[in-house]
């Protein structure tokens, strides 16, 4: 019976443990990039290296984030755009998640998205719409492009 009672403890012990560690990682916070919003920082690199569990100080875990430039290499922030993530090439299939790029140029959230096999990401702009040709199978955009790849970009 003791012993029963020390492991329920135990058990309530370490599930404290584990939401207070998402709490102060920031993991608990809801995000989503808004077309008007000035709070996102346009930093160079991988936004989940401060935007996860695991990161530094960045607020939320990310589970899509990058930052859309005004063309290659990516000197300027392109604001106002969105970035789509569909179930098919082309803009083809179910639209999954809709985020529209803030004033620095970033689109991110928080909310979980259902990579499976791949999603294929659109970024629409009012000049019209560039589709990426290959599935995306991570949220972490900017850990190929700006990095190994051409940054991303709309005109």
């Amino acid at each position: 019976m003791k012993r029963n009672i020390l492991i329920a403890i135990l058990f309530l012990f370490s599930i404290t443990l584990i939401i207070a560690s998402c709490e102060q990682s920031g993991c608990s916070k809801s995000l989503v990039s808004s077309y008007n919003s000035n709070e996102s920082k346009r930093m160079t690199g991988n936004c989940m290296n401060c935007h996860s569990p695991n990161g530094g100080a960045g607020a939320g875990c990310f589970r899509v984030g990058g930052t859309a430039f005004d063309s290659i290499p990516g000197d300027s922030a392109f604001s106002g755009a969105v970035v789509k993530l569909y179930t098919q090439p082309l803009g083809h299939g179910e639209l999954v998640v809709s985020l529209p790029v803030d004033r620095s140029g970033n689109f991110y959230t928080t909310s979980p998205v259902s990579f499976g096999n791949g999603l294929y990401p659109a970024i629409v702009s009012k000049t019209g719409t560039r589709y990426m040709p290959n599935a995306a199978v991570t949220g972490s955009c900017n850990s190929c492009h700006g990095a190994i790849n051409a940054t991303i970009w709309a005109d």
